[in-house]
């Protein structure tokens, strides 16, 4: 069997009730859950679940291609199969993410459309998050630019849509195949993220409703050998 991941049809949702699959010691599986594993440059959630009447933290979360386990520092109570488990994100952290990935998706999209530059979002932290922009000799005019820009969709609080597209549609359209430096998935049908005026991407991360959720984005830069680094380094307001 596989976990079905509530958080890809509702990132917003923050419990739910389940049923234990497999324990042992720290590692526990669920037939469903909220919390997202960490994958896709996007770190887990934390929060807690109660299991017959007994709360645990959950520290981490990573999915083994089919089941989604959730990590307590406790030892979870053996002979569990079947039993309900209640499931709680923590929603300030899993909110953060979602914010920041966002606003990646913004950056990178404008720096396709702008200057044909292929990206790479590594990893959203709780408090920064980074992307690479492969633009050769990068200056700061070009940064200044994309900041501009980027804070400007914010404001215009566009919507941010999620679909699902069939995946010989997506690769051949040329702008959503040469986005990204990563490989697009191969699943039959792909999660797309939609936000107006930007290219489409597949995307199994999650983000939010609206870009006006995301704040203000400020940049980062770094200097390597006198040169400012491809790499660029976001904090929201």
């Amino acid at each position: 069997m596989e976990t079905e991941k509530l958080f890809l049809k509702d990132s917003y949702l923050k419990e739910c009730d389940s049923k234990a699959v497999t324990v042992e010691f720290t590692d526990l599986t669920v037939d469903k859950t909220v919390f997202y594993p960490t994958s896709y440059g996007q770190q887990n959630d934390k929060g807690e679940i109660e299991i017959e009447g007994k709360k645990y933290s959950i520290v981490d979360v990573w999915e083994d291609g089919q089941l989604v386990h959730l990590i307590s520092l406790d030892t979870y109570p053996q002979n569990l199969d079947g039993v309900n488990i209640h499931q709680s994100i923590d929603w300030n952290i899993r909110y953060n993410h979602m914010r920041y990935r966002t606003a990646l998706f913004i950056i990178g999209g404008l720096a396709f459309k702008f200057y044909n530059a292929k990206s790479r979002i590594s990893q959203t932290y709780e408090n920064y998050a980074w992307i690479d922009i492969y633009i050769d000799n990068i200056k700061q005019d070009i940064i200044d630019r994309l900041i501009d820009e980027t804070n400007r969709i914010i404001k215009q609080n566009l919507p941010v849509e999620i679909k699902y597209a069939d995946n010989n549609e997506f690769s051949i359209d040329k702008q959503m195949f040469g986005f990204s430096t990563g490989s697009i998935p191969q699943d039959e049908k792909l999660r797309v993220v939609n936000i107006p005026g930007l290219p489409l991407q597949a995307d199994y991360g999650l983000h939010v409703k609206s870009t006006g959720e995301i704040g203000t984005v400020e940049f980062k830069t770094s200097m390597v050998k006198g040169k400012l680094d491809k790499r660029l380094t976001i904090t929201l307001k």
